[in-house]
């Protein structure tokens, strides 16, 4: 039972630890997550701009072609890692007659910027959704929409970034944790010897009795020294 009770508290110790830990993990992960948001909308920024000059100048609506073009003057994978983002899963461009018409669902807006609600811009997984989609329109020369550029980009790598990048804090983190708790441990188990212990309580006897003895001496000496300023006077 003894035994028992102890590795009972060693297991909720660990899982308080963990729990802390993970809370550390998931604040990391957010912080990722906004990041890779804010880096993806600059990216899609930066396609749909390309995406306006190569369609101004080409009247055919050939989506594998611009792609092409992307990826062999710039390089889409080199974009990906100079916005420090994951390679993008899908990078769709909608024209905004197929919009209005309905025969593509691009996920946006009468305004063609991002329908948050709509149910192509989720993929719930892991209970969180684990893809960003961004939109940005682009443009010809006026002010009308062309069409949008669509990037959607996965989630899910980024655990293992944020893993990766705090391996070691996480790891240091734990051992220094345990630690503490180990310490903590040993000051709350520091007893007294047993009173059975006749030699603890002779000395804890003699100990008091040498305390009483001073006390009672200075004692002594004050009111003597009292005594001797009155005869003074």
């Amino acid at each position: 039972m003894y035994y028992l009770r102890r590795f009972l508290i060693i297991f909720i110790i660990q899982i308080v630890i963990f729990a802390f830990i993970s809370t550390i993990f998931i604040f990391n992960f957010n912080l990722e997550r906004e990041s890779l948001k804010k880096q993806s909308k600059q990216f899609t920024e930066l396609i749909a701009k390309q995406a306006g000059i190569y369609f101004t100048n080409n009247k055919r609506k050939n989506t594998k072609a611009f792609i092409s073009f992307l990826d062999s003057n710039i390089g889409i994978d080199e974009l990906s890692s100079a916005f420090a983002i994951t390679k993008p899963n899908i990078i769709s461009i909608y024209f905004s007659n197929d919009i209005i018409s309905g025969k593509v669902n691009a996920g946006v807006d009468e305004n063609f910027q991002k329908d948050d609600a709509a149910e192509i811009n989720k993929d719930e997984k892991y209970f969180f959704n684990n893809k960003y989609v961004a939109i940005r329109p682009f443009y010809e020369t006026n002010e009308k929409p062309m069409g949008v550029v669509r990037v959607e980009v996965d989630n899910i790598p980024l655990i293992l970034r944020t893993l990766s990048t705090n391996a070691v804090f996480y790891l240091l983190l734990f051992l220094i944790l345990n630690n503490q708790a180990f310490l903590f441990y040993l000051w709350t188990k520091k007893k007294r010897p047993p009173i059975s212990d006749t030699s603890y309580i002779k000395e804890s006897s003699i100990g008091s009795i040498k305390i009483m003895q001073k006390i009672i001496n200075q004692i002594i000496e004050d009111h003597k020294n009292e005594t001797d300023e009155k005869n003074k006077n």
